[in-house]
C-alpha cells in the first residue's frame, strides 16, 4: 500500500511512495557516476585524517566511542550508528574539498553516504545496496532543492545540512526496507530536524551541522522503524517548512515539488555532481582558475588584485583577513593570491598558517573585490569570475572564467582526474595495496560486504 491509497498526497507521500518503490530500475551511467562521487568522498573523508580543526572535537569524540561499533572512516575508532554518521559526515565535509550538487546548492555525498554506510553495516549489507540508497538519497535531495532554491540559500540556510537531512533519511529508509507510511515518518522527522546557517561558514559549525544532518537522518529512518509519527503534512501546514523555512504560501511552494521525473531523469546526470578541483569553497573556483591562467606571478610585480564576482557567490567568500585556516578557504582573496603565484591552490595552502605569511598578506592588502556585471542571472553567470592584475611595470593582465572546469551542468570531471584526487588524498596514510583495494571495491560492481569497505578505510 502506498501512502496516497489513503491520504491526499502531499510533498512527504509522494517522496515516500518512491523511495519506497520496488521498481525502481538504475541506469549504469547514473551507477558508474554514483560510484566516482563516493571514491571522491572517501578520499576527503581520509584526507582530512590530520586536520587540525578535527582535533578539537577529539574529547567530544572519545566520550561517543566507548562499547561502540560502527568504524570511523580514516581512523581506529567506533561510534554507535548515529554518531559515527554524524563523525564521517563532519569529516567528509571538513576539508571543504568534497562534491556539490547545483539543484541542492550544496554538498549531498558528504551527508548522505556516512548515512548509508552506518546503516549499511550495522545491517551488514552489501556495497551495492549502499550504491542503490545514495542514489536514491541524492535524487530526493534535487527534487526538494529544486523545490526550494534559489530562495532557501538566499534566506542564509545552508542547503548541505538543511537539505541534506532529507537525502540521509531517504538513503538510509530505503537501507530499512521501510515501507511508504514509513518512509514518510521518516521524511517528517528529517524536516524536524533539519537545521543549518550560513554564518557557520568559515568556522567548525560548517561541517558540525553537516555531520548532524546525516546522524539526524539515521535516527528519523530508526525512529520511524520503531514506531515513531510525524505529519505527513510538514510542508504543507500552516506552521510547517513552506512557512517558517520559505515564507511562502504552502500551495505555491509545494506545487514547484518534480516527483514525475523521477526514475526517468536522474539528477547525478544532469545538472550532475560536481567534483572539486580544489579543497575550498566552490564559490572561489572560477577565479582560482582565472589568477591560474595567469600565473606565474612573482608577488613583488603585483601592484593591485581586483577580483569581480557574482553578488550570490561574493557574499560568502568576500574575507580580506582570514582569521583561520578554515577561513581562508572561503576567502577569494587568498585563494586568488595563491593561485597566482604558485598557478593552483592544494590542501598544503589551508596548513602551517599560510595565510598569515608575509607573502600572503601583502597579497590580501593589494585585493579588491566587486560585483561583476553579469548580463543575466542564469548559473553560469552565477559563477562567473574575472581577475585583473595590475603589474608594477604598468602592464594589466586580465582573465575571466565563465564557470571553472567541471562545473557546468551536466559535466563531470574525468575519472582519471577523481581517482587522481582520491589517491593524493589518501596517499599519505595508506600504502599502494590498501589504495588500489578500496578503489577497486567502491569503482567496481562487486558482492563485496560494507563491513569489508569499511576495514579498508581505517588507518
Amino acid at each position: 500500500m502506498t501512502t496516497s491509497d489513503v491520504a491526499a498526497p502531499t510533498v512527504l507521500t509522494r517522496l515516500a511512495d518512491w523511495i519506497s518503490s520496488d521498481s525502481i530500475e538504475i541506469p549504469e551511467e547514473v551507477r558508474r557516476r554514483a560510484r566516482l562521487a563516493m571514491l571522491d568522498t572517501l578520499g576527503t573523508t581520509i584526507g582530512a585524517r590530520a586536520s587540525s580543526d578535527f582535533d578539537q572535537i577529539a574529547p567530544f569524540i572519545s566520550e561517543q566511542v566507548a562499547g561502540a561499533n560502527e568504524p570511523l572512516i580514516g581512523r581506529a575508532g567506533y561510534a554507535s550508528t548515529a554518531d559515527a554518521a554524524f563523525i564521517n559526515s563532519f569529516t567528509a565535509h571538513l576539508l571543504d574539498f568534497d562534491d556539490s550538487h547545483g539543484d541542492m546548492a550544496g554538498h549531498p555525498t558528504a551527508v548522505v553516504l556516512p548515512a548509508a554506510l552506518a546503516v549499511a553495516d550495522r545491517l551488514d549489507l552489501r556495497f551495492e545496496a549502499v550504491v542503490d540508497a545514495y542514489i536514491v538519497g541524492v535524487e530526493v535531495i534535487s527534487r526538494i532543492g529544486r523545490m526550494l532554491n534559489p530562495d532557501h540559500y538566499d534566506l542564509g540556510w545552508h542547503p548541505t545540512a538543511t537539505i541534506g537531512v532529507f537525502g540521509a533519511a531517504a538513503a538510509t529508509a530505503r537501507l530499512l526496507g521501510l515501507d511508504a507510511r514509513q518512509t514518510q515518518v521518516s521524511l517528517s522527522l528529517a524536516a524536524a530536524f533539519s537545521s543549518g546557517i550560513k554564518a557557520s561558514f568559515g568556522t567548525s559549525a560548517k561541517p558540525l551541522q553537516v555531520g548532524r544532518a546525516a546522524a539526524s537522518g539515521v535516527q528519523a529512518s530508526l525512529l520511524a522503524q520503531s514506531g515513531a509519527t510525524g505529519r505527513p503534512d510538514a510542508f504543507e501546514h500552516s506552521q510547517g517548512y513552506a512557512r517558517t523555512f520559505e515564507r511562502k504560501d504552502p500551495a505555491v511552494l509545494t506545487a514547484e515539488l518534480d516527483t514525475a521525473s523521477l526514475g526517468v531523469e536522474w539528477a547525478l546526470i544532469h545538472p550532475g555532481i560536481i567534483i572539486k578541483q580544489y579543497p575550498c569553497c566552490g564559490s572561489t573556483h572560477s577565479a582560482i582558475e582565472s589568477a591560474a591562467a595567469l600565473a606565474p606571478l612573482r608577488a613583488e610585480d603585483i601592484e593591485q588584485i581586483h577580483i569581480q564576482l557574482h553578488p550570490k557567490r561574493r557574499g560568502h567568500v568576500d574575507r580580506p583577513n582570514p582569521s583561520s585556516e578554515l577561513d581562508a578557504k572561503f576567502s577569494v582573496q587568498f585563494t586568488v593570491g595563491r593561485a597566482l603565484t604558485a598557478g593552483t591552490v592544494t590542501l598544503q595552502d589551508f596548513t602551517g598558517r599560510v595565510h598569515e605569511t608575509p607573502e600572503a598578506v601583502a597579497l590580501l592588502s593589494k585585493t579588491v573585490v566587486s560585483d561583476i556585471d553579469a548580463a543575466d542571472n542564469s548559473v553560469a553567470d552565477r559563477y562567473v569570475a574575472s581577475v585583473a592584475v595590475k603589474l608594477t611595470d604598468g602592464r594589466t593582465l586580465e582573465k575571466v572564467t565563465p564557470v571553472a572546469s567541471g562545473r557546468a551542468p551536466g559535466e563531470m570531471l574525468a575519472a582519471s582526474r577523481i581517482v587522481e584526487k582520491f589517491e593524493n588524498c589518501v596517499r599519505p596514510y595508506f600504502d599502494a595495496a590498501q589504495v588500489e583495494a578500496l578503489r577497486n571495491l567502491v569503482l567496481e560492481e562487486n558482492d563485496r560486504s560494507v563491513a569489508e569497505l569499511l576495514r579498508l578505510t581505517r588507518v
